[in-house]
């Protein structure tokens, strides 16, 4: 059995609880209104049975208990509803000439059956309504309700003490269930609340159906990607301010940056079989010599040696790719401690002019007493390889300045060459992995182009910023900039 989709179940669940908000909304205004139906039935039985009494009471004269008027014939529930609704049905005897009691006193009013009993219960003036099988007993405890037959009745006994007896005076009225206009108004109300709700229910399904257009479009584009593995793919469903168009554009964004990382990831690789082959290719050629062409002492030295700068480059490159391996993989641990940084300068430009004896002339221009919080390490590594990258590429005449400022709360380490330059073109390019600007140079002076990577991820690692500033034949501009604290 195939499952509901979840346009289908949202569409069900946000209907089904219209549905039950519906009905509570509707049960609660019918006991509402059923409740002041009520209220108002008993305060007009209240109020008109208290003036019809105030009434009697005004009356001066009331008869003797042996000369109280026979009792009236009981009126059936027909007649009664006849004389409410003013028909030619039997009357109550309240038209009558030989009436005993206050002229002033009627038997209905307002909807109200008014009745006069004496102290034992019996019925002196008025009738029984309603063809009630028994009469509720009398009670001076407010307005009450009692039931028979599955009707609902209205009881308010009101009495009155006189010198010549003690009287009661009762009013009955039939309940209404909420009153014959609210039951017709709820009637109507229901089935269009009903159509309503069942309306909303199939044009929330076509705006789910509509809205699900991208989910469905991110889907079928994934399933493609997962089954050619071509990242090149995307959504595009333009601009939107709505939370599925933001989502798929997000997904856009997200398979450019995989894209990207793939095609990286694939020239890293192939960069890194293509550096490692040649120190491979010619140590395996100079063991061939070795064993084959070698015959003097000072051959085997000479390959010896040419072996052993070949395993040094292959290491060299296995420490650097080792490195950047942790660097994108965020295991490279950075350990910030209170840094001299004008001291790690110098120790470092002493020990590049060391390296370099032959090279171009070195200049410092370092302020003292320059400290940050800063990892030793890495930050010494950065500036090994700003220097070593100004030695490769200034020749022997040139000259190399080393700047170290101390800027507000920021510290600027710059290194500035006389060497070949770097084209506009170019220089974007820089920071990529085993990019060289200068190709023909690559093996002439060592450098893997890995270096100034690096420099970029310990920048970013020291929450900086790396510059570079270049013009072709005159020489380059490296600015670090960094933060003397960090959070």
């Amino acid at each position: 059995m195939k499952k509901p989709s979840l346009k289908l179940k949202i569409t069900l669940w946000y209907t089904l609880f219209m549905l039950v908000i519906s009905a509570v909304l509707l049960s609660g205004a019918y006991l509402f209104g059923q409740k002041l139906v009520d209220r108002d039935i008993t305060n007009r039985l209240v109020q008109t049975v208290n003036i019809s009494a105030e009434r009697m009471t005004s009356f001066d004269s009331f008869p003797a208990d042996g000369e109280m008027p026979p009792r009236p014939p009981k009126l059936s529930a027909s007649d009664a509803e006849s004389t409410e609704k003013g028909s030619d049905a039997p009357q109550f005897p309240m038209e009558r000439e030989d009436r005993q009691f206050s002229p002033g006193f009627r038997l209905y009013e307002q909807g109200i059956h008014l009745s006069i009993y004496d102290e034992n219960g019996n019925l002196l003036e008025g009738q029984i309504p309603f063809d009630l099988e028994e009469t509720p007993s009398f009670a001076e405890s407010g307005a009450r309700s009692v039931s028979q037959d599955g009707h609902r009745y209205f009881v308010y006994d009101k009495k009155i003490v006189t010198e010549n007896a003690v009287l009661w005076v009762r009013g009955m009225a039939a309940g209404a269930e909420a009153g014959g206009t609210f039951s017709s108004m709820m009637k109507i109300a229901v089935p269009l609340v009903v159509l309503m709700i069942l309306l909303a229910g199939i044009g929330g399904y076509i705006l789910l159906v509509r809205a699900f257009v991208p989910v469905n479009k991110i889907r079928k584009t994934a399933e493609e990607i997962s089954e050619s593995g071509d990242l090149s793919q995307r959504i595009e469903i333009g601009k939107g301010q709505d939370e599925i168009s933001s989502l798929a554009n997000t997904f856009d964004h997200m398979l450019s940056r995989l894209e990207d990382s793939f095609e990286r990831e694939k020239q890293f690789t192939s960069d890194a079989s293509h550096e490692l082959r040649t120190p491979i290719a010619v140590i395996q050629s100079e063991c061939e010599y070795m064993e084959d062409c070698a015959e003097t002492a000072e051959e085997y030295k000479e390959s010896a040696a040419s072996i052993g700068r070949q395993a040094d480059k292959m290491a060299k490159l296995v420490s650097e790719l080792l490195t950047i391996s942790r660097m994108d993989q965020n295991t490279l641990k950075v350990n910030f401690e209170d840094v001299d940084i004008s001291e790690l300068a110098s120790f470092v430009c002493e020990e590049q002019k060391d390296i370099h004896p032959d090279g171009a002339d070195l200049v410092t221009d370092i302020e003292g007493g320059v400290t940050a919080s800063a990892d030793r390490f890495l930050l010494a590594r950065l500036m090994v390889n700003l220097l070593s990258n100004a030695y490769q590429y200034t020749p022997k005449d040139g000259r190399i300045t080393v700047f170290l400022k101390e800027e507000g709360e920021n510290i600027r380490f710059s290194v500035q060459d006389t060497g070949i330059g770097i084209s506009e073109e170019d220089l974007p390019k820089i920071w990529e992995r085993f990019y060289q600007a200068d190709a023909s140079r690559h093996h002439e002076n060592g450098s893997m182009g890995l270096g100034l990577s690096m420099v970029s991820y310990i920048a970013d690692c020291h929450n900086g910023n790396m510059t570079a500033e270049s013009t072709p034949g005159k020489g380059s501009t490296f600015t670090f900039t960094f933060p003397k604290t960090q959070a």
